[in-house]
């Protein structure tokens, strides 16, 4: 089996041809010989065969001492590329990233004993080495891949990614990956990953360590809730839209946070949101994130994604440059104002993100055609949200569609407004994007003031029997007095026609006898 290949011996090969040491044909037997014989170093088969003076072997410990640093971050393709081609296709390992996660490609361990103990190396290179072992490929996107890596020194499972083979040559992809790193790193909160180490493995690709995430993407949550048809079944629907909305408040305090130690994500959207099974929500790939004020950011090109992978190439930041994913991506953005993005970009694509939450689809009519996208973008094309889920309450669309403002400055001052009006609604009290209508009004101070409502209302069924009651009381009592008076004047008129008749009939009586 042949030897663990580290950049260390690379650097030795070329540093031997560079100073003409050797020929070419005398490496490529030094290196044969030195493949069977794994257990010695290849600095020393190479004195063994003579090939280094003494005065030579010292110079090159020397140089491969100074060189410690440089070799832990140098990549190791740009090292084979200067060796002959014999020597080359000898050191050269597989190129898969895969494969590199338990081939040669990606060992963490220090080489061989003889270079840890190598005169003048620093140990604080070979540290980050021997502290982690890789167990698998977990996830791959445009830069990086995931791996799966135990963390001897704590004993736990930790996630290591590391910087792609195809982008470990290019300078501006390893400075927006080690960035990537160092941004991640400064921001503390628990809705963002926390970095664990940063190194090389023995190729020199970089890597960083980072806390596993268990659970599953807030996009794959969405698309899970969003198959079902919601015809007749809001309120059964409402009640996780709630828990919904609350994930999106924590993803807004972690913005919120970022913010407020100048950093800005500029590509916030579903996928790169994660959902753990015990109610973490965590804010992910910080890859595209700048520092406000900060000249250290390079970045990738567009990348135009419908799905949790993101897709890209690797160039460097210039003025005019589109970076972010389109669907999620404000007008400023859209139209490469690079120098004008703040926290109020990051809104906009909290907006979007809560446009994805609410209706299952995109802010912009999708296309195929990223160009398309960015223009839509550029433009602020926005469909209402009402249009796309006629069902939403009012005052919910009203925050979206505030955080989608084509203009920066009529959007949220700040990711913590946007969750505070979030959280107004969950609370039911009005929010800040919305005018309620007075029918509104009433009903949510009917809402708020139940028992008073209830009460009102027994009392108002109270008076109304009341009165009923009464009424129809008073009504009989009139009839029953009107029907007394009716016979009283019956009674009357009788009593008046008997008086007559008796008046009449003396009269009748004395007449008869004359």
């Amino acid at each position: 089996m042949s030897p663990s290949i580290s950049s260390r011996d690379l650097l030795l090969c070329l540093l031997v041809k560079q100073r003409g040491w050797m020929s070419d044909q005398d490496i490529e037997g030094a290196v044969v010989e030195w493949i069977g014989k794994n257990e010695q170093p290849l600095l020393a088969v190479l004195v063994a065969r003579g090939a280094l003076t003494p005065q030579q072997r010292e110079e090159a410990e020397s140089l491969l001492a100074a060189s410690a640093t440089d070799t832990a971050v140098d990549p190791r393709t740009s090292r084979l590329r200067e060796l002959p081609p014999g020597v080359r296709r000898l050191l050269a390992g597989p190129a898969s990233d895969v494969a590199l996660a338990t081939d040669v490609g990606f060992e963490t361990r220090a080489a061989s004993p003889a270079s840890r103990a190598a005169p003048g190396a620093s140990p604080a290179t070979l540290t980050p080495g021997e502290r982690f072992d890789v167990l698998q490929v977990h996830a791959q996107g445009g830069l990086g891949v995931v791996f799966l890596a135990r963390d001897h020194e704590i004993d736990r499972t930790v996630a290591l990614k590391q910087i792609k083979s195809q982008w470990a040559d290019d300078e501006s992809s390893r400075a927006r990956f080690l960035l990537e790193a160092r941004i991640t790193g400064r921001l503390e909160h628990p809705g963002i990953v926390p970095i664990y180490a940063v190194g090389a493995d023995a190729t020199g690709r970089p890597y960083y360590a980072m806390r596993l995430i268990r659970g599953e993407s807030l996009l794959e949550v969405l698309e899970r809730f969003h198959a079902t048809d919601v015809g007749g079944k809001l309120n059964e629907r409402m009640p996780e839209i709630r828990k919904l909305l609350q994930r999106f408040v924590d993803v807004c305090n972690a913005v919120d946070y970022a913010h407020s130690k100048g950093v800005i994500h500029r590509d916030l959207k579903p996928s790169n949101i994660m959902v753990g099974k015990y109610g973490e929500t965590l804010v992910v790939d910080w890859g595209l994130a700048k520092v406000i004020g900060s000249d250290e950011d390079v970045a990738l090109t567009t990348r135009m994604v419908r799905q949790p992978v993101s897709e890209g190439g690797a160039t460097s930041t210039q003025v005019g440059m589109t970076i972010g994913t389109p669907a999620y991506m404000s007008p400023e953005q859209a139209a490469g104002r690079n120098d004008e993005l703040g926290p109020p970009t990051d809104i906009y694509s909290l907006g979007a993100t809560l446009y994805h939450m609410l209706t299952g689809r995109l802010p912009h009519a999708d296309d195929e055609d990223p160009g398309v996208m960015i223009a839509k973008a550029e433009h602020g094309r926005v469909i209402p949200v009402l249009s796309q889920a006629p069902w939403l309450p009012r005052p919910l669309a009203s925050i979206c569609m505030k955080a989608l403002d084509t203009t920066p400055e009529r959007r949220y001052v700040s990711a913590r407004a946007l969750s505070d009006d979030i959280e107004r609604w969950l609370g039911d009290e009005p929010v800040r994007a919305h005018r309620d209508r007075l029918s509104e009004r009433l009903y949510r101070w009917s809402r708020h003031n139940r028992t008073l409502v209830v009460s009102l209302f027994v009392g108002y069924l109270v008076a109304t029997v009341a009165i009923i009651i009464g009424s129809v009381g008073w009504s009989y009592l009139r009839v029953q007095k009107q029907e007394r008076q009716h016979r009283a004047a019956e009674s009357s008129a009788a009593a008046a026609d008997s008086d007559a008749a008796d008046a009449s009939s003396p009269a009748s009586s004395a007449a008869d006898a004359e």
